[in-house]
């Protein structure tokens, strides 16, 4: 019980750590390209992990090459995010996050055939009419509001569904290989696709490198602490609970961000977004938080 506790504490201290990157990504977004933010943050962050990688050695190890192909969803799902909270809002973003647990019970209803409560179904379908009318009132609002922008959003949505595939495939890399090593990798595979990919942006864009001391203190925190410290904490979190458990963090970091958003952005809640927001925690609870006790009285939930 000891070692669950710590791992719930370590996955709260993941929600902290990442909502403040959001509002970092969001502010330094419409000041210099978004590749060339990634390709720092993950600079950082593969400095602070290639000691430990060189001396562990995973690509001898005898499932390195599925790591890889785990470690690139959640490479899909960083660099979605960090061009996508450019055309959004951090609010609307971390809302959209918000409906992994309701996708993740989507997934596996479908993938593994697991069975669900009417509650549950029903949650999933308040929760999906949530998202759908935080993405309707973006368009309609052309980006003008708290709502995001319908690009954004769209481009948030894949990055959550990278990220949604990367903890359930993650877990079960988790038997074989140590959080170190799940999130160095991770880190590893990000960093070679955001070089390639920062070429890309400035050679089709207008978009220029800016050389900027704040922007590379917000990196440096992106990298070290929001990615390197938050990969370590998440594949503890993820070795010593359940997928269902880690995901729930999508509940709660959402109403962090919006009030750091709100401080930090100046960002202004809506009736419209309000709505959408209670459908959705509306849906995640009757899915996700029902799906936890039920688990937790049958004893399978950790």
């Amino acid at each position: 019980m000891a070692g669950k506790l710590k791992a719930l504490a370590a996955l709260s201290l993941t929600v902290l750590l990442f909502s403040v990157l959001v509002i970092l990504a969001r502010f330094y977004s419409s000041k210099a390209p978004s590749m060339f933010l990634l390709f720092l943050r993950m600079l950082f962050a593969l400095l602070a992990f290639l000691p430990l990688l060189v001396k562990l050695r995973i690509w001898q190890k005898k499932r390195f090459r599925q790591l890889i192909a785990v470690s690139l969803l959640s490479s899909l799902n960083v660099i979605f995010f960090m061009y996508g909270i450019e055309f959004t809002t951090a609010s609307a973003s971390q809302l959209i996050y918000a409906t992994i647990p309701v996708m993740t019970i989507i997934y596996t209803s479908l993938a593994d055939k697991q069975k669900y409560s009417a509650k549950t179904v029903t949650g999933v379908i308040i929760g999906l009419l949530g998202i759908f009318y935080i993405i309707y009132r973006a368009a309609v609002e052309k980006g003008e509001s708290i709502s995001g922008g319908l690009y954004g959003n769209s481009l948030i949505m894949i990055a959550s569904l990278g990220w949604m595939f990367y903890i359930l495939f993650s877990k079960k890399m988790s038997k074989y290989f140590s959080p170190v090593e799940i999130g160095g990798s991770s880190v590893a595979v990000s960093f070679v696709l955001s070089v390639i990919l920062l070429v890309v942006q400035l050679s089709v864009t207008a978009k220029e490198i800016i050389f900027d001391k704040n922007i590379f203190l917000a990196t440096f925190y992106m990298g070290v602490f929001a990615t390197f410290f938050n990969y370590l904490l998440l594949q503890y979190a993820i070795k010593k609970l359940s997928a269902l458990t880690v995901n729930l963090t999508s509940y709660i970091q959402p109403a962090l961000v919006a009030m750091l958003a709100i401080v930090a952005l100046g960002e202004k809640l809506t009736g419209h977004f309000v709505f959408g927001s209670l459908l959705v925690f509306l849906g995640v609870f009757l899915t996700a938080t029902m799906e936890f006790y039920r688990r937790k009285k049958t004893d399978i939930l950790f």
